[in-house]
């Protein structure tokens, strides 16, 4: 992954830069000490991770992130706490207070990672108009059940079993959320929850920690937040 670190402090630049060092999927491109040069780094370099302070000279960290619409992963890495909600809102993939340890850097950085490959997984597939088959059959009640994957809304988890939910039906398949994902893997559906995998196509809004399918509030888990942030900005 190829990064740049935006902080005004000389000191931080060394430990962050010899964190990086450390991991052998990230690549350092440049060093920046404002907004200013990161958005012309970000202009001219492909850029998939942001180390980024938030007091900053002339633009704050948080005024950045607010605008712009399409961003590379963004690490928040701060000596104040009172921005990170605010930061999660706006889908900063981690936020990291400092004085900041190897352990704790290195955890935000696998997250990151993790996002980043999710969300290349997504646009290799949206590039190649990949498409699993547009129906599956499920066994419920006895029967096989053939759904057309436009009228699944949403899944939910229920031990040993999930429900499949359309818009007039559901169905109680005797199944497990890992074997249903791959049956129905493309772009349309992605998961929320451990126990909530919903379809794009059915989404009608995302709050702070859930959003709404129908007339269903759905839990979002910080496990899987970032990565539906990246998702949803493809469309914005």
């Amino acid at each position: 992954m190829n990064c740049i670190i935006t902080d005004d402090e000389e000191l931080a630049h060394h430990v962050i830069e010899e964190y990086i060092s450390r991991i052998p999927f990230l690549n350092l491109v440049k060093n920046c000490y404002d907004i200013q040069e990161t958005i012309q780094t970000i202009q001219n370099e492909d850029i998939d991770l942001i180390f980024l302070d938030i007091n900053l000279p002339n633009i704050s960290g948080i005024e950045f992130l607010k605008s712009f619409n399409k961003l590379p992963e963004i690490i928040i890495i701060t000596a104040y706490d009172d921005c990170a909600v605010e930061s999660f809102e706006m889908g900063v993939t981690d936020y990291l207070l400092k004085p900041l340890s190897f352990e704790r850097f290195l955890k935000a950085v696998y997250k990151s990672y993790s996002s980043y490959n999710n969300s290349k997984i997504l646009q290799e597939k949206s590039t190649q108009n990949f498409f699993k088959e547009s129906f599956i059959f499920v066994r419920s009640n006895s029967e096989d059940v053939k759904l057309n994957l436009s009228e699944i809304t949403r899944i939910n988890a229920l031990k040993d079993y999930i429900i499949i939910y359309t818009e007039t039906r559901k169905l109680i398949v005797h199944q497990t959320m890992k074997s249903i994902m791959e049956k129905i893997d493309c772009e349309n559906f992605i998961r929320v929850h451990n126990s909530h995998i919903i379809s794009l196509q059915h989404l009608q809004s995302i709050g702070k920690n859930n959003l709404t399918i129908g007339n269903e509030r759905i839990p979002v888990s910080e496990k899987y937040k970032a990565c539906l942030h990246k998702v949803i900005e493809k469309y914005k």
